[in-house]
């Protein structure tokens, strides 16, 4: 019972999670896995629109270049675009309403594990301060048996090294996306329903701590705490209105950069509306100096 009184208020709590408008006074940074930017396409639209984003970083673009209909939204709507893609799967993208550069994604790295699929796009914004965003899809891991288990670690370890190498160049260093691991089991409706999968294992956990120990700061738990439940993934069906979610979608974020964190929003105003993602966006503002 006192689970699923939790639950409810969760749930009831969603309505003050999404930002009510644009923050033109702040640096505001969002991530969102689209599963789809060709069907996602009019929701990421109304994102902006609702929030303008000065970073918007996408994941699961399923798409090797973006297509006519998305070139043509991000350029009315002022907004600059990078973009690693191949086939049907992975794909991720950055768009940045101020011009950006040194542009370094997945086939860039020569480190096989970073460069065998499109899961790493990144970019320079030099106004109004040199900042390094970050847009990454990790690998889900299948089982732990899987091969695609190593890789998954694999891949956050050289993602760890590579932002040991981006912090050490200067300037300010985000890296958001979706990392496909719930760090703590307060980041999963419940821990029963995920022993033995992927997602929840202590390597996994292992592997991401050592993402953030190589100077990042998690700017929603740093915003919340470590146990607020705050969830961006619910499967399609009852998973969204029973609240049976994780936290797997992160904006982190160097030191110097988290300390002007003002707060963080969940989008759910987007998850709750028509063909959904099965994440929600997250954002973060940061006060401008």
């Amino acid at each position: 019972m006192a689970r699923v009184a939790r639950r409810r208020a969760e749930i009831v709590g969603r309505a003050s999670m999404s930002p009510t408008g644009p923050a033109a006074d702040r640096v505001r940074v969002a991530t969102w896995n689209v599963n789809s930017l060709r069907a996602r396409l009019i929701g990421v639209e109304r994102l902006i629109e609702r929030s303008r984003p000065d970073v918007l970083c996408l994941q699961e673009t399923k798409t090797t270049q973006l297509d006519d209909a998305a070139r043509s939204m991000f350029e009315r709507l002022g907004y600059h675009v990078t973009h690693v893609g191949a086939g049907a799967y992975n794909g991720v993208a950055i768009a940045t309403t101020a011009a950006h550069g040194a542009v370094e994604s997945s086939g860039d790295f020569a480190v096989e594990v970073l460069d065998r699929e499109p899961r790493i796009a990144s970019c320079l914004i030099a106004e109004p301060e040199p900042l390094r965003v970050v847009s990454v899809y990790a690998p889900h891991g299948r089982t732990v048996e899987h091969w695609h288990y190593r890789y998954k670690l694999e891949f956050l370890d050289a993602l760890s090294a590579r932002v040991e190498d981006w912090l050490g160049a200067g300037g300010h260093v985000v890296v958001t996306g979706d990392i496909n691991v719930a760090a703590t089991d307060s980041d999963v409706f419940h821990p029963d329903a995920f022993a033995g999968s992927t997602h929840v294992t202590a390597a996994e956990r292992a592997a991401l701590a050592r993402l953030f120990a190589a100077g990042l700061v998690d700017v929603d738990v740093a915003r919340w705490g470590p146990r607020a439940r705050r969830f961006t993934w619910w499967n399609h069906g009852v998973g969204y209105s029973r609240n049976l979610g994780m936290r797997i979608d992160v904006i982190a974020a160097d030191p110097a950069l988290a300390r002007r964190l003002d707060s963080t929003w969940i989008d759910h105003v987007g998850r709750s509306g028509e063909r959904p993602s099965d994440h929600a966006a997250l954002i973060a503002d940061f006060r401008r100096r």
